[in-house]
């Protein structure tokens, strides 16, 4: 569906044939550049999403009850599920 889309404004909008070089690299562009919204987008709400049930002072409390090498691997494991 990307692709059609970007097809069609490179074809229809900016009046470029797809087989030239401008015109697949403008394509390519459009695509790539839609692609990687979409897919930020879905992790960024995937992780607020996650980090919505992590507020700090629960994450503080579930650190403090490990203690040593345990703690450090606990904080890693939740550094990992909510990177941001």
């Amino acid at each position: 569906m990307l692709k059609r889309f970007a097809d069609f404004v490179v074809e229809n909008i900016l009046k470029l044939d797809l087989s030239s070089r401008l015109g697949d690299s403008v394509d390519f562009f459009i695509y790539d550049t839609l692609k990687i919204i979409l897919l930020l987008s879905f992790m960024i709400f995937t992780i607020s999403y996650v980090r919505s049930y992590f507020p700090p002072e629960k994450v503080k409390n579930m650190l403090s009850k490990f203690g040593g090498v345990g703690a450090y691997f606990a904080a890693s494991v939740l550094g990992v599920l909510s990177p941001f």
